[in-house]
């Protein structure tokens, strides 16, 4: 096999077709044969991607890739000398892992898909201090003062008897002009069956500023709201209250926003109120005066910049002391049965400072002769800026910012409700209601429109119930208006505790006289019922880094599979497989020259 000459050993030089290209029968030998299962599996691989046939180049390739990646149980399926039945083995084991996998996936995909924002207890308490003391409107039964200028029973009487006489109304009473207008304007915040008994005999072609009228005829704040008492200070309370008009006509607001602050344009409201609200003007001068408020405040930001004397106030602690107290006064003989129901006493709403009161929902009612004490809960919701990322439909609410108000500067569910009624109300009847805001060309509905708006407002409630109710079946039903609440709103719930109120023993208690002797008083004090509550936070549960984390581990668990396995795939069905379809076309190209070779010997 070898010499030696002069001490140096002389190997034989091979033959020169030692390294020649493997024979096609000695190629299908190298890759198919059974007798070589002695044979390194990396070397199979590889002869079958450089020499295979195309099926047996991607045996090779999976081979190959199921040798280098992390998944469980790919090397058992393609390893070259593994039993079939252990191949069967580990597929049966790996679809059944794929299956749970992919199911539990899908969960998890479907979870963020329906239900990506979870409503929880915020992680701190909110001291009482960060909100504003809730808007307090008081809707008094009694409308106006029965005197010898206006007394609505009595020109209702009047009217009555010439339709009853003659089946019309022509004014042979000589009533005014101004007692029409005045009868006319009560008239529409007057009960349904009143409102129908003399509409049709009411002239049409007399105009009527109803919004303006029915402030002019209101009483004064200091008749019905003697005094008050606020934050421990006592007040006359035409320097705490102010005129709203709302449904139930003209009620008396405590520490609701301007006009200017909650609609866009203030002209939007069809009656003006020049009421000055000052905190510094009490009883006892020797407390010392508030700072002049400064600063802004809104349901995103909060309060900033603004000291205790903020705007809208706000409570520093809980109990009756550091609340609301109203002393409300009526008078037997302003008692109306005639417009208004057999019950009298006042109707209370309480409302978040930037939205308008909505007086078809929930109020209290305090009796004359009745001592109320309302202790509140607040209901705070805050939304953290991520779920931005989420459509309305998904989180259930709107920002501030995703959602226009024609009339009215900031978006909640009261005011979107509002404008949406106003607008419904515009486009049915052509006029408004003399509460609603509107644009200064749609003139004030009268008379003859009052069976248009109320059967508008009843239209459209009927329209928005029929379609909720479609859309729990059909989520592409889409709800006129869509008013869902703000993602951060602020509410009021209260508890209410009421006993009997005997004014003339207390006024004899006191060691005092009252100039009237029909007075029906009644009390009522508003007050945090804690010093700090719990908000809630809406919050984002499975945001995309969630699902990602979490889709990320469920493949983890069952098939093996991270992050780099997926580039790692990539890789070998990419460049991989390009650089050995470019090693596979040379190595054909060669054996093909090969035997063109071997053909012309």
């Amino acid at each position: 096999m070898f010499s030696a000459e002069n001490g140096a050993v002389h190997f034989p030089q091979p033959d020169p077709d030692f390294l020649s290209l493997p024979t096609p029968p000695e190629r299908h030998l190298s890759i198919t044969s059974a007798a070589l299962s002695d044979v390194p599996s990396e070397l199979i691989i590889k002869t079958r991607i450089k020499y295979g046939s195309k099926w047996s180049a991607c045996q090779g390739v999976m081979a190959e890739y199921s040798k280098s990646t992390s998944v469980h149980g790919l090397r058992y399926i393609f390893e070259v000398h593994r039993p079939f039945y252990e191949k069967f083995y580990w597929i049966v084991l790996m679809l059944i892992s794929f299956y749970f996998a992919v199911s539990l996936m899908w969960d998890t995909y479907l979870k963020w898909l329906d239900s990506p924002v979870i409503l929880g207890f915020d992680e701190t308490l909110v001291p009482v201090n960060k909100i504003p003391f809730p808007t307090i409107t008081i809707c008094p039964e009694i409308k106006m003062e029965r005197d010898e200028e206006f007394d609505f029973t009595k020109v209702a009487a009047k009217i009555q008897a010439e339709i009853d006489e003659y089946q019309s109304f022509t004014n042979d009473g000589n009533l005014t002009e101004e007692e029409l207008q005045k009868f006319m304007a009560t008239l529409q915040i007057c009960e349904s069956e009143v409102l129908d008994q003399f509409t049709p005999y009411m002239p049409k072609d007399l105009d009527v500023d109803v919004s303006q009228t029915l402030v002019d005829l209101a009483l004064v704040p200091n008749t019905t709201l003697p005094f008050c008492k606020w934050n421990g200070r006592f007040y006359f309370c035409h320097y705490l209250f102010k005129y709203v008009l709302t449904d139930e006509g003209i009620c008396y607001q405590f520490n609701g926003l301007d006009a200017k602050d909650i609609y866009r344009d203030a002209n939007y409201l069809s009656y003006s109120d020049k009421t000055v609200i000052d905190y510094n003007n009490y009883f006892d001068t020797e407390l010392p005066r508030y700072e002049e408020p400064k600063g802004n405040w809104s349901l995103d930001e909060g309060y900033v910049d603004q000291g205790f004397n903020a705007y809208p106030q706000r409570s520093v602690l809980s109990s009756a002391r550091n609340g609301l107290f109203v002393f409300m006064m009526g008078f037997e003989h302003n008692f109306d049965h005639t417009c208004r129901t057999f019950k009298q006493g006042y109707k209370v709403f309480l409302n978040s400072p930037e939205s308008v009161p909505l007086t078809t929902g929930n109020y209290i009612l305090v009796s004359h002769d009745d001592e109320v004490l309302v202790s509140i809960l607040p209901q705070y919701v805050t939304t953290t800026e991520n779920l931005h990322q989420f459509g309305p439909d998904k989180r259930q609410c709107y920002f501030n910012d995703e959602r226009y108000l024609r009339y009215f500067k900031s978006y909640s569910q009261s005011n979107c409700q509002t404008e949406c009624l106003t607008n419904f109300t515009i486009n049915k009847c052509g006029c408004a209601k003399f509460w609603m805001p509107k644009p200064l060309d749609v003139p004030t509905c009268g008379l003859s429109d009052v069976g248009c708006y109320n059967e508008a407002e009843m239209e459209m409630n009927l329209i928005i119930s029929n379609q909720t109710k479609r859309k729990s079946i059909d989520d592409s039903v889409t709800i006129m208006c869509d008013c869902i609440p703000s993602c951060n709103s602020l509410d009021y719930n209260f508890e209410i505790s009421r006993a009997y109120y005997d004014f003339e023993n207390t006024v004899i208690a006191q060691r005092d006289k009252y100039e009237h002797d029909d007075g029906r008083a009644a009390r009522l004090a508003v007050y945090f019922k804690e010093s700090q509550f719990t908000a809630i936070k809406r919050t984002v549960l499975y945001g995309i880094t969630t699902l990602i984390a979490n889709c990320g581990g469920i493949f983890g668990l069952f098939m093996g599979i991270s992050s780099l396995s997926l580039i790692e795939f990539i890789y070998f069905f990419s460049v991989r497989l390009c650089s050995n379809l470019h090693k596979r076309r040379l190595i054909k190209k060669r054996i093909l020259q090969h035997d063109a070779d071997m053909g012309d010997e």
